[in-house]
């Protein structure tokens, strides 16, 4: 029987929630006087990381807010911490840390998941930092407690007063600027000023542990601790309550961006094999503490080779099937990663979930498309469908996101109740009219300003993000109706679009007539538009994110052109991934558009988001395909996506396979 929980924790598929975190770190674009307060301009339009989350991954009602900048001398930490009773006790320095209510950061410069830094700090801004070579699963990991940050600045900010009980407080934040040369040159090399490069990364995670506590008068802080464990919230959640494990944590990306520019962080496909080595690690240490030995057959996953060097000594490998990166991974935790000389980009399938199908049917088809390369599905159906099919996405290996019809809302049966809500033309006419719907009575178009829209939209998000193992929600008509068609498609609607027209200008509902004369920071009304539907995806965005998700957005194939076509400017989107429309039938021009727009995307984007162009498989025989996917991979696009499921053909199938090898 333990042979068989060993065997079943290998097998298990990583989960959307074990996936870490990812963060672009801009670089400072004024000076930071470290005080505890994050009041510099600096700070004032930065992103923050992700919410911090229980360690084993639940969501937590205590927000902490962190932020991070760099130059070319520090590293920039701000975390902003609500507390209703700020108490500390400890003032000596190395102090262990934890025993106080802390905010920890730990940093693994080369993400090799050893000879890592922790620093902890407490509201009296006493601090602990260590190095350790090796995590605590190695029951010998060298912790030099005495190891010093030299020349760390850091200042603490208490919203209240201290070890008082008689009252309530808001909080604490905390400000650090961390010497690069305690961290990129901390192992063997002789401390030096060495920044990272633009575009590298390196693993980190930052923890709040706190404790539940009463007053208790004469104590050193007016508290006494109630008998119960104390809380860890993370930021990027191993699974158990055990921060030492490196594999876990977050990447840091740094940009030479500013630090107020929203910059995506690149996918990480080798996330998912990383993390099954690891696992089969785990469960070998696991199996030598209780026997002596490690065990010399096991269940590997498809695709993993474990070999002895020595009776106690193995090596596990693996090549990513997506990115083509090798990996190794040994008994000992050095672990190695080899990128290929032309990386795969992963394969993104838009699948329509609402057929009516078995799970056999279901298992089969997802496992064609798992064999042939595919690494993420996007499935259109509701809440009920997706918990259906999401475990048997993720049972091959394969990530799901929700497919989310945002701002054109067919069928919205709470929608519909209420007209006021929909996209007017400057006719006057509504989309919530069925005669007066533009092109096609399924485009019923909602208003993005309309605050219960907003709100209606959030809803639609929390119940997606809600079902377990989902790794992403991609939202979908993230615009306003057609102000021009694609070209190829006048002449199906008998249209001549080179010219505006008011009855495709969208929307001029009394909502945004009112919004618009009481902002005067609008240029203009296009200029309005533009941006309130970037807006209203940036807040949904947020909301995904929220949840530990990827926030994706479907949209047309440039920024410049989908603002003039449909009030989409993409470049100010705040997303993690957006999937251009580089359909090139559509526009009546020859396949070889659709890498030519990718690359004026990229630029009009300056490469802040990573861009996963998509392929109408209509216009391709199963011949045609892997040349055409082969000119998008040519642009450097970390992914291409497939429209859809419904066109795919066996013989489609067949030509990704061949490709995936």
């Amino acid at each position: 029987m333990r042979f068989l929980l060993y065997s079943l924790a290998i097998f298990l598929p990583v989960l959307a929630q074990e996936m870490p975190p990812a963060y672009v770190c801009g670089r400072a674009e004024a000076p930071i006087v470290i005080d505890g307060r994050g009041d510099d301009t600096a700070w004032q339009e930065v992103r923050e990381l992700s919410p911090l989350r229980d360690i084993e991954g639940a969501a937590i009602p205590h927000r902490c807010r962190i932020k991070m900048l760099w130059d070319d001398d520090y590293l920039y930490i701000l975390a902003d911490m609500d507390e209703e009773h700020l108490w500390a006790t400890l003032t000596e320095h190395d102090s262990v840390i934890y025993h106080d209510p802390d905010f920890e950061v730990f940093i693994d410069p080369d993400g090799d998941g050893l000879n890592y830094i922790e620093l902890e700090i407490n509201a009296l801004n006493t601090v602990w930092d260590l190095f350790l070579a090796r995590p605590y699963r190695f029951n010998d990991s060298n912790i030099l407690h005495d190891w010093d940050i030299r020349g760390l600045k850091h200042a603490v900010n208490l919203r209240g007063s201290l070890n008082n009980p008689a009252d309530t407080d808001d909080g604490w934040s905390v400000e650090l600027a961390i010497p690069w040369s305690s961290i990129t040159s901390h192992a063997h090399q002789p401390r030096r000023s060495q920044a990272p490069a633009p575009g590298t990364c390196m693993r980190f995670n930052f923890s709040r542990v706190n404790w539940q506590v009463r007053p208790a008068p004469g104590s050193p802080s007016g508290y006494e601790k109630l008998p119960v464990p104390e809380s860890n919230h993370v930021w990027a959640p191993t699974g158990k309550v055990n921060i030492h494990l490196p594999e876990h944590w977050g990447r840091i990306i740094f940009s030479n961006q500013p630090g107020s520019t929203w910059v995506a962080a690149p996918p990480a496909p080798e996330d998912t094999a990383r993390l099954a080595l690891y696992r089969i690690l785990n469960t070998q240490l696991a199996h030598r503490g209780r026997h002596g030995t490690f065990a010399k057959e096991i269940p590997l996953p498809d695709g993993v080779q474990m070999s002895f060097a020595a009776p106690d000594f193995f090596v596990l490998t693996t090549t990513c099937r997506h990115s083509g990166t090798h990996m190794r991974l040994d008994c000992e935790g050095h672990f190695y990663a080899t990128a290929p000389e032309s990386r795969r980009p992963e394969l993104y399938l838009w699948v329509h979930g609402n057929k009516e199908r078995s799970d056999e049917e279901w298992g089969e088809l997802f496992h064609g498309y798992a064999q042939a390369g595919i690494s993420t599905l996007i499935i259109d159906g509701s809440a009920a469908q997706l918990k259906k099919l999401v475990p048997l996405v993720r049972a091959e290996g394969m990530k799901a996101f929700a497919w989310l019809w945002a701002l054109n809302r067919p069928g919205d049966e709470t929608a519909l109740l209420h007209p006021e809500w929909y996209a007017v033309n400057a006719e006057g006419k509504s989309c919530h009219e069925p005669q007066h719907r533009p092109f096609v009575d399924y485009y019923q178009f909602l208003c993005p300003n309309n605050k219960q829209v907003r709100e209606h939209l959030l809803q639609q998000v929390r119940t997606m993000a809600a079902i377990p193992g989902l790794s992403g929600i991609q939202v979908d008509y993230m615009r306003l109706p057609d102000a021009e068609l694609p070209h190829a498609l006048w002449q199906k609607y008998g249209l001549n679009m080179s010219t505006p027209a008011p009855a495709f200008d969208y929307c001029h509902c009394s909502t945004c007539r009112q919004e618009f004369s009481n902002n005067s920071s609008q240029k203009d009304w296009r200029e309005f538009r533009l941006q309130s539907v970037a807006d209203l995806f940036n807040e949904l965005a947020a909301e995904i994110r929220s949840h530990g998700l990827v926030a994706a957005c479907a949209v047309f194939p440039s920024p410049e052109l989908a603002s003039r076509m449909v009030h989409q400017d993409w470049s100010r989107f705040h997303a993690d991934l957006v999937l251009p429309m580089t359909y090139h039938s559509f526009y009546g021009k020859p396949a070889g558009w659709a890498a030519s727009i990718s690359r004026e995307a990229q630029q009009q984007t300056q490469g802040r988001l990573p861009m996963v162009p998509g392929v109408h498989l209509p216009d391709f025989s199963a011949e045609e395909l892997p040349a055409h996917l082969e000119q998008l991979r040519a642009t450097g696009v970390p992914g291409i996506g497939i429209f859809s499921s419904d066109e795919l053909t066996s013989e489609h199938l067949e030509a990704l396979r061949l490709m995936s090898r």
